[in-house]
């Protein structure tokens, strides 16, 4: 098997889905898969190709034209001198993916399976162009592959032909440790930041408008409790949530960092007494994953894969996505919760993780995936 795999989120793009495509990508080769990657990107003077242990990685340098670029990497793709024959292609995040996906699948006569990620599909369905892209790229693919049992759901009834697959992020636990030097930063940086009797909330990633830091920030101030917490505000973070934490710079108890490399968190979570995920919608965010392996319990939204993960023993730490009162409830129920509860939560939530959302299941459920589909099914 050779695997042809489409995407705009790749390192070295900062994020979520980055991070996840590397994993993926890397795990899938270790195990033996051949795995050529196409990473769609603006920030690349131009195209190169760069071999690596089974497979190559293809740094495409994209244009203002959407037709040109895949018409471009069709040549290349099929160019003798290459020696690139696939038996898979995958749609990983973006939009040029789900475009070449069904016409690259026909032409190179190989499978098709389109993995939904991020917004792909969230913001997609409602976008009349982009509405057209999806079904073409469902109706091509052997197999859906999905996050979220929410996103199983909402797909099959629009698509109930659709072979819809649902395969979690994972993560693994034997690297993803913090150090007892990480924990020393983080109660360094406790003493300097924080003072006496207040629950540090990280909100750590890119606060797009779909994450929510913003809505959890308001109603923080909303619930006239915000002197019991202490945001710690780490990543990127939109114009309109920056401006909004200057004009409030001397209501609310909040820290601002940069962004960081995925490995510098580990000397800030520790910091942290929840991580907050308020996200109006979403797939499997990778901080839930990477606080809950850390024992750090998380207040959430129940939305997305958050509401396939959670233990039954936090469900008092989450609330509907975008309901103000549940929220504002919710940070009333966190801010009664002594140590030792917390502790437990965390511990509960790790537990779960270290169970259900490992990067050995999720590494193997892939290889099903691609071994279960046959070459003889291929057209001939």
């Amino acid at each position: 098997m050779k695997v042809l795999w489409l995407t705009e989120n790749y390192p070295p793009r900062r994020g979520g889905m980055a991070q996840a495509c590397d994993r993926i990508v890397n795990n899938l080769r270790l195990s033996g898969l051949t795995v050529d990657v196409v990473f769609f990107s603006n920030g690349v003077a131009s195209t190169r190709i760069i071999q690596q242990q089974n497979g190559c990685e293809i740094f495409f340098s994209t244009s203002d034209s959407a037709a040109h670029d895949l018409n471009c990497l069709f040549n290349i793709l099929t160019n003798p001198v290459n020696h690139l024959n696939y038996t898979h292609i995958v749609a990983f995040g973006g939009n040029l993916p789900i475009i070449a996906l069904p016409v690259f699948s026909a032409w190179l006569n190989c499978i098709a399976i389109t993995m939904f990620r991020g917004n792909d599909f969230d913001l997609g369905i409602f976008s009349p162009q982009r509405r057209i892209a999806l079904s073409a790229a469902i109706e091509a693919s052997k197999t859906v592959c999905v996050l979220t049992s929410e996103l199983k759901t909402k797909i099959s009834q629009i698509y109930p032909t659709a072979q819809i697959r649902q395969i979690a992020n994972g993560i693994d636990t034997n690297t993803w440790q913090a150090e007892a030097f990480d924990r020393q930063a983080a109660l360094e940086w406790r003493a300097a930041n924080i003072g006496e009797n207040k629950l540090v909330i990280g909100l750590f990633g890119q606060f797009k408008a779909k994450k929510g830091g913003l809505f959890l920030l308001e109603n923080a101030l909303k619930s006239n409790i915000q002197d019991s917490f202490h945001f710690m505000i780490v990543g990127d973070i939109e114009a309109e949530m920056q401006n909004w934490l200057d004009q409030h710079a001397e209501q609310l108890n909040f820290s601002r960092l940069p962004f960081l490399d995925r490995f510098e968190l580990l000397a800030k979570y520790p910091a942290c007494d929840l991580i907050g995920i308020p996200s109006h919608y979403d797939g499997m965010p990778n901080v839930l994953l990477e606080a809950g392996a850390l024992g750090i319990p998380v207040i959430a939204a129940r939305v997305g894969g958050i509401v396939d993960v959670i233990p039954d023993a936090l469900q008092p730490l989450t609330f509907h996505p975008g309901d103000a009162h549940g929220c504002q409830q919710t940070l009333w129920n966190i801010s009664r919760l002594k140590q030792e509860q917390l502790r437990a939560l965390g511990e509960a939530l790790q537990n779960r993780i270290k169970q259900d959302f490992t990067a050995t299941r999720e590494n193997n459920s892939y290889l099903q995936l691609f071994t279960a589909d046959s070459r003889k099914e291929i057209n001939p």
